[in-house]
């Protein structure tokens, strides 16, 4: 097992375990610029284009609502370590597949390993559900707090509904309200 997250991201830099993501990204998005084990750990669910470009998850306008809820309870994208389901950008933004998600499933499992947070934060419904082993919704499950070996899982709206919903405010209210809770967990 890699002893280190820069030896796990030197192992999967070239995977090809998915043809149709292999052909369609243009890089693979390991995780945060920076290879620290972090208390938070964030977990999106695939890479977008300006990710792929970049090969550096949750740059785009997602990234920019994030950062600013990060600045909100203190911290910066260098006190945490963000990942995402899978590496690869799925083409026209589509939602990972079954197939992609178990392929990419012993690199998110090495990664939450040597990150060893003591809290995760999932994105959206395929990191939610992964994690917590689970086929319920995210609006279901969103905002309340799981605990699995060790550490502690939050599951939030992925800051896209942000976006697609014109900033409401009832949903500001309700990410606020989660990044509060992982201020208290660590």
């Amino acid at each position: 097992m890699p002893t280190s997250l820069k030896i796990l991201k030197k192992k999967y830099s070239n995977c090809k375990q998915c043809p149709e993501l292999v052909k369609n990204r243009s890089s693979v998005v390991f995780g945060s610029k920076h290879m620290n084990a972090c208390k938070v750990l964030i977990i999106g669910e695939a890479p977008g284009k300006k990710e792929d470009e970049s090969e550096i998850p949750f740059v785009g306008r997602s990234g920019e609502i994030l950062n600013g809820f990060l600045k909100e309870i203190g911290l910066t994208r260098e006190d945490v370590f963000i990942t995402n389901t899978i590496l690869c950008r799925p083409p026209g933004n589509r939602n990972p597949k079954v197939l992609e998600l178990k392929n990419c499933k012993t690199r998110l499992n090495e990664c939450i390993k040597l990150v060893n947070p003591e809290v995760v934060i999932t994105l959206g419904n395929f990191s939610t559900q992964y994690l917590l082993e689970t086929k319920e919704g995210i609006t279901k499950l969103r905002g309340k707090i799981y605990e699995k070996e060790g550490y502690k899982i939050l599951p939030m709206l992925h800051p896209a509904n942000l976006l697609y919903n014109g900033m409401s405010e009832k949903l500001i209210k309700q990410f606020r309200s989660d990044f509060k809770k992982v201020k208290k967990l660590i």
